[in-house]
C-alpha cells in the first residue's frame, strides 16, 4: 500500500522562471533569495484566510478543526474563480484535497503581493482617497 503524500506546491517554480530570475540578479545572492521567496507558491486556503476578511468583511473566518461558517466557502470560491478563471466547483475541490496546478499557487502569491502593495500605497497616501 502506498503512503499518501500531502499535496505540496512549495518547491515547484517553473525552470524557465527560475533561470530568468537567476539571470536577472546574477551574482547578487541576497536578491536571488528575495525573488525566490516572493515566488513561493501560496495555497488557496492560506490566501483565503488572509484576504477574504478584507474583500468580504461580513464573512466569518473558520476556526481550525471546525466546519466553515456560512458564506465562507462561497466567498472563497467566488473570489478565487474571479482571480484565476477556474470554475467554482473546481476551486471548492482544492479545499478538500483535489490537486491544482502549481501555477495557481504562484498566481495567488502574486495577487497576495499586489494586494499588499495596494494596501500599503493606500495607507501611505491618505489624501489620495479624498477626491
Amino acid at each position: 500500500m502506498q503512503c499518501e503524500e500531502k499535496q505540496s506546491h512549495r518547491a515547484k517554480v517553473p525552470r524557465w522562471l527560475m533561470k530568468f530570475i537567476l539571470s536577472q540578479v546574477q551574482e547578487q545572492l541576497n536578491n536571488q533569495r528575495i525573488f525566490l521567496a516572493l515566488l513561493e507558491p501560496m495555497a488557496p486556503s492560506e490566501w483565503c484566510l488572509i484576504w477574504i476578511p478584507i474583500i468580504h468583511p461580513g464573512v466569518e473566518l473558520p476556526y481550525q478543526g471546525e466546519r466553515s461558517p456560512h458564506g465562507y466557502m462561497k466567498a472563497c470560491t467566488t473570489t478565487l474563480s474571479t482571480l484565476t478563471g477556474y470554475n467554482e466547483r473546481t476551486i471548492e475541490g482544492w479545499f478538500y484535497g483535489k490537486p491544482y496546478h502549481y501555477s495557481v499557487g504562484i498566481l495567488l502569491r502574486c495577487f497576495h503581493l499586489i494586494f499588499q502593495l495596494q494596501q500599503k500605497l493606500k495607507n501611505s497616501h491618505p489624501m489620495s482617497n479624498m477626491k
